[in-house]
């Protein structure tokens, strides 16, 4: 029991998590971010579809999951609970039936040592009587008392009648009255002992007789709750797979079909861009010593290299490589230096990343629990197998030799056979032993071809729910590069931009510096001319070439720029719209795959049910009839005096 709550626990994790994770698409759908993104979602055809109406339909198929098994083995443990009780309670029974015979016993004995004395006192002589009649007044008190208290034990006498069958010394009974009371108190002790017996055989008789009854009404119970419950789980999958209303496998292969040939397309436009990144940060070589020539080199092959392993896929390093190849040398990726639009994609990365680990997470579970070979605490197949292999000993009602400790011989089946009770399996829990019999049903293989209907093929639904979840995590990489593009075009023009500012200015202070020299040196101020020579010299070494490229190098920019924010919207929004059928595939997949299984275990466990009741005989259904009807005999008169109607009618249910 404690292993299907384990799998239901697993199956309402990963709905939760599969109904955060559309949750989080769908605001990435309804966001306003980017005018390309806006027109793309126009084309999506699961716009309408509501969050409320999934996250209802997983809520109700999680639900049904875990009501699954929980609720029959309740069932089951109440009905088991009840018979356990009925069988325990034979022997205190027993006991004392064995104790009232005891019991008898010693009145017996009683009674034979009291004649005895009686025969041996007229024996004795005259001379004697004083002697004789105080140790026979001692005996009658002892004898009196121990009968007294025997007698309360087994008759249930209350104290209020034991003064009447005591003596004392001043008023001594007569050995006659002694002699009369024990007869009659053992004659109806004699009695009851043995009306007892007969009740206490009838008992045990026809709690043995109804226990085929009993046991097929406990696995009718329990197959039929299995049922309902598979039945749940089946119309919770098919109303699910209606609200999707999408033929997952479909629409994946046409949404890859379709984004191939895009996808190659900005593949090469991406590395052409990277490239001309790289290029932008060359312009400032002539500035660099030979060493630095070099590291400069380096570092741009390793960028080169980073952006072709991870095309389409950028991260923080890819990034951070990318502004350094293109000539930043402190380079960070600052968001808050991003647009608002950023944040929230940034934001909706995060979620999403954060709810496909929790689905992996559950699928993992499900999957370690499903896998016969794995080290996982909980195999569910395991479980299953040994609870239908002790259930249907149960069940079959069969004695074995077994089954009783050492020291305690095994019952008769001759005997119990002599007075109709079946000790043979006549249901056919058991399976395959005497199957040549006629009268044998096949419940045992019956249940058993249920439990390979159970679950089928769970394993391989997980697999499939594994890969897409897989796949899903580098698509949501494809979402997250769409944020670090953003930054790297926005942080080289910004780097780009503050150059060309940058060597404007020198260029413009050198401009007025070298003018004034020429003043200064034509009205002869050597002084002067000195001073300003100091200070052009200490300017950064700028010429109007510089100022040329730097110009050149920010208007590339600002169309590289422009170029890589295109790109990233065009597979941002692939990306996004290929992300919410991805979510959609793997809640279709799983509906379809309920739908299939559940059905199919409703006709085994239709099967196993109508084995079940061709297991019941007509002795069976009249012997409980005859005890309902027994059990009923001195209750059928009501308060005012009329009788109640007899049942009419037979059931699996009495």
């Amino acid at each position: 029991m404690k292993d299907e709550a384990y799998i239901g626990q697993c199956w309402k994790r990963f709905a939760v998590s599969l109904s955060n994770l559309f949750s989080v698409e769908k605001d990435l759908e309804s966001a306003h971010i980017g005018d390309q993104i806006k027109s793309n979602k126009k084309k999506q055809p699961f716009r309408k579809l509501r969050k409320s109406a999934v996250d209802d339909g997983l809520k109700i198929l999680a639900r049904a999951k875990m009501d699954r098994a929980s609720l029959s083995l309740e069932t089951l443990k109440a009905m088991l609970n009840a018979y356990y009780a009925d069988l325990n309670s034979v022997v205190p029974a027993f006991k004392e039936y064995t104790d009232a015979l005891s019991q008898l016993e010693q009145l017996e004995e009683i009674r034979a040592s009291k004649e005895n004395d009686h025969e041996n006192s007229h024996a004795r002589s005259n001379t004697n009587k004083i002697d004789w009649q105080s140790q026979f007044k001692h005996l009658t008190s002892v004898t009196s008392n121990k009968l007294i208290d025997i007698s309360k034990q087994i008759t249930g006498v209350s104290s209020q009648t034991a003064p009447t069958t005591g003596t004392s010394e001043s008023d001594p009974l007569g050995d006659g009255d002694l002699y009369s009371l024990n007869s009659a108190q053992t004659k109806a002790l004699q009695s009851r002992v043995l009306e007892n017996e007969k009740m206490l055989k009838f008992s045990i008789t026809l709690l043995c007789k109804a226990t085929p009854l009993r046991n097929a009404r406990m696995g009718w119970w329990y197959l039929k709750t299995e049922a309902k419950q598979a039945s749940n789980v089946h119309a919770a999958a098919t109303a699910l797979r209606q609200t999707l209303s999408i033929d997952a496998d479909t629409a994946i292969a046409m949404k890859e079909r379709r984004y191939d040939e895009d996808e190659m397309k900005d593949r090469a436009t991406e590395l052409d861009l990277v490239k001309r990144f790289i290029e932008l940060g060359g312009h400032h070589d002539d500035i660099h010593s030979g060493e630095c020539k070099s590291e400069m080199e380096a570092t741009r092959r390793h960028a080169f290299r980073m952006a072709t392993e991870r095309v389409g896929r950028w991260d923080s390093e890819t990034a951070l490589a990318i502004l350094s190849a293109a000539g930043m040398e402190d380079a960070e990726v600052q968001m808050d230096e991003t647009s608002r639009e950023l944040r929230h994609v940034r934001k909706y990365a995060i979620s999403l990343r954060e709810h496909v680990v929790r689905c992996l997470e559950a699928a993992e579970g499900l999957y370690d629990a499903f896998i016969a070979d794995s080290d996982h605490a909980v195999q569910i197949s395991r479980s299953r197998r040994e609870f239908w292999a002790a259930i249907s000993t149960v069940f079959s009602g069969r004695v074995s030799s077994n089954e009783f400790g050492a020291g305690i011989a095994s019952p008769s089946t001759k005997v119990l056979s002599s007075v109709g009770i079946d000790v043979n399996d006549r249901g056919g829990w058991l399976g395959h032993e005497d199957s040549m019999s006629s009268r044998r049903r096949r419940c045992g293989q019956s249940a058993r071809r249920y439990l390979k209907k159970r679950d089928f093929q769970a394993n391989i639904l997980i697999s499939r729910i594994q890969k897409l979840l897989k796949d899903y995590e580098r698509r949501l990489e494809g979402i997250e590069s769409f944020v670090y593009m953003h930054c790297v075009g926005i942080q080289v023009e910004k780097h780009c931009s503050k150059a060309r500012a940058k060597a404007l200015s020198a260029w413009d202070k050198r401009t007025e510096i070298s003018t004034a020299i020429n003043v200064a040196t034509k009205k002869k101020i050597p002084k002067l001319v000195s001073e300003l020579k100091i200070k052009l010299d200490n300017l950064p070494q700028v010429s109007h070439t510089t100022v040329i490229r730097a110009k050149e190098s920010h208007l590339t920019s600002k169309t590289l720029k422009s170029e890589l924010h295109k790109l990233a919207n065009r597979r941002f929004g692939r990306a996004q719209e290929v992300s919410t059928e991805r979510v959609i595939a793997i809640m279709s997949l799983w509906a379809k795959h309920e739908e299939s299984v559940a059905i199919e275990e409703v006709k085994a466990l239709g099967a196993a049910i109508q084995e079940v009741e061709h297991s019941v005989q007509s002795a069976d259904l009249n012997l409980a009839f005859d005890k309902f009807t027994k059990v009923q005999c001195d209750e059928d008169v009501r308060p005012d005096g009329s009788r109640i109607s007899p049942v009419r009618g037979r059931s699996l249910l009495i």
